[in-house]
């Protein structure tokens, strides 16, 4: 006798079919998650972390650098000096400047002047007066630091007597850019990494930030809020 065996079933897929078209239902589901403002988290590692998210935020790189090239232009007249810089914490990690200082900016700039003729005797200054062009700085690697920019005369064609005066005011002004790069590093930091409570309290209610429990900053546009 020869038997005839069932068919194993399919599973059944609820559907529903418009115009011909099937069309599977599908399950929307929605995820929860707990805003927390500043003053509410635990711990000081996740106020940290928070800190940090919200001035990053809050504190552009390009606004520091304006503030850098400003500073340039009114307290030591020089207008054609940028920066690079890079403030992680990581190792090569620094800041530096790169471009040049003109003729006028070295002899005509007594803002400038008084740095770069430093123990220079005003003989001496005129005696380079027409050989001396301006000084530059050539960034030569992929590091941000002090030392990742070469700071070079332009001249003409000095005599070795003009070209001991020329080197002295190269090393005169790489004095004075090793220490303001040191200096603006050190506001880097603080810029991009320290506020106070009070002042991180402050910033946060006037950007209505709130965070995770670990302080990371939460996007409130990808979510809705729950009513209490």
């Amino acid at each position: 006798m020869t038997g005839i065996g069932l068919k194993k079933p399919y599973p059944i897929i609820k559907t529903k079919i418009i115009n011909h078209v099937i069309i599977k239902e599908m399950k929307r589901l929605a995820k929860t998650i707990t805003g927390y403002t500043f003053s509410e988290l635990a711990n000081n590692s996740s106020r940290n972390e928070a800190k940090s998210n919200v001035l990053l935020k809050e504190n552009l790189p390009e606004l520091f650098s304006e503030d850098l090239v400003y500073m340039l232009s009114e307290e030591y007249g020089l207008h054609h000096l940028r920066t690079l810089f890079s403030l992680s914490y990581c190792q090569g990690d620094g800041l530096c400047l790169y471009g040049y200082i003109t003729f006028s900016e070295l002899f005509k700039n007594p803002k400038f002047k008084k740095i770069a003729f430093k123990g220079i005797h005003y003989k001496q200054i005129q005696s380079v007066y027409d050989e001396l062009q301006g000084v530059e700085f050539k960034h030569r690697d992929r590091y941000n630091h002090m030392y990742s920019v070469s700071i070079e005369s332009q001249e003409h064609n000095p005599t070795d007597r003009q070209m001991e005066i020329i080197d002295k005011v190269v090393s005169n002004t790489k004095s004075w850019y090793y220490t303001f790069c040191a200096e603006w590093e050190n506001r880097g930091y603080d810029y991009f990494y320290k506020i106070s409570d009070e002042e991180m309290e402050r910033l946060c209610s006037e950007g209505d930030y709130l965070f995770t429990a670990e302080g990371t900053v939460i996007d409130q546009n990808d979510y809705l809020e729950l009513s209490a």
